[in-house]
């Protein structure tokens, strides 16, 4: 009997994981080009740039999340639920926003491929954490 609730959490966390994947991606597509298009037409500064591209991707990512991956809701208000995860995402989007402006001032490597690169970085770590805030594990 414990081996099937465990099988059954574990098919649950493995759905949520592709599903996080899935939720993320309209975002990640549209953020993409929204950097290049803040750098290349709007002349910001890359870690300017991104650092507006990462607020986008994090009120998109909450929404898709809320209504595609984690859909057992809980009493807390969206707006509460929603500044609880802004809190704790930028933790990780600050480190993302960290190691994007290293790599694209220290190396040669093209700022583009340097914010792909720090999604998958991150994208575990910013799954658990949403995992908690979504089912409200936290206190």
């Amino acid at each position: 009997m414990a081996g099937l609730r465990y099988n059954e959490k574990s098919k649950k966390l493995v759905i949520q994981l592709l599903s996080f994947g899935l939720a993320g991606l309209p975002s990640f597509l549209i953020a993409i080009p929204l950097n290049w298009l803040l750098v290349e037409y709007m002349f910001m500064q890359k870690p300017v740039a991104y650092m507006i591209t990462l607020f986008f991707q994090v009120t998109a990512n909450f929404i898709m999340l809320r209504i595609f991956v984690f859909r057992e809701r809980t009493e807390e208000r969206v707006l509460k639920t929603y500044f609880r995860f802004l809190y704790g995402i930028a933790f990780f989007r600050l480190l993302d926003w960290g190691l994007y402006t290293l790599l694209v001032k220290y190396t040669e490597i093209y700022y583009l491929v340097v914010q792909i690169g720090n999604v998958v970085i991150f994208s575990l770590a910013k799954f658990f954490y949403s995992k908690k805030i979504m089912e409200k594990q936290l206190p």
